[in-house]
């Protein structure tokens, strides 16, 4: 991720409320921070991205999002196992991360990875109102679960 994807991270987030580009361009600088971003065919066309940090032995997964029109295609997949790969090579035992509790396509996606559900935060989100799902992943070497 770049300060030239910024326009396209804020017009793909999905959150509300939403990431602003400064928030986004806080976490370029950030010194535990690391993003990935993914991009489609020759015209390299933005398609998603992840945001992380990784500290002390410990990954988190701050924003995560595939565009509608690319979603059961693979990008998430592929960027979730990105992230993990990175987290493991960093030395990351565990990542964490928190999503919406009727995000069911996002919360599969997870469990398929290994997650497994360790919280539950009422109101955790706003517009609308709506609880968090808290996921644990310990990682192997390799970003695979343990």
């Amino acid at each position: 991720m770049t300060e030239g994807d910024l326009v396209d991270l804020v017009l793909a987030e999905q959150e509300r409320p939403a990431w602003t580009a400064a928030q986004f361009a806080e976490e370029l600088y950030h010194s535990c921070a690391w993003q990935f971003v993914a991009c489609h065919g020759e015209t390299s066309r933005f398609v998603g991205y992840i945001c992380c940090r990784s500290v002390a032995g410990e990954g988190e997964i701050l924003k995560f999002t595939v565009i509608q029109d690319f979603r059961g295609q693979g990008v998430g997949n592929l960027l979730l196992q990105s992230a993990l790969q990175r987290m493991a090579e960093e030395g990351a035992s565990r990542c964490y991360l928190e999503v919406r509790d009727s995000n069911t396509i996002a919360r599969n996606l997870y469990e398929k990875f290994g997650f497994r559900q360790i919280g539950y935060r009422r109101d955790y989100y706003s517009s609308p109102r709506e609880a968090a799902v808290v996921y644990k992943l310990n990682i192997a070497k390799g970003g695979k679960a343990k």
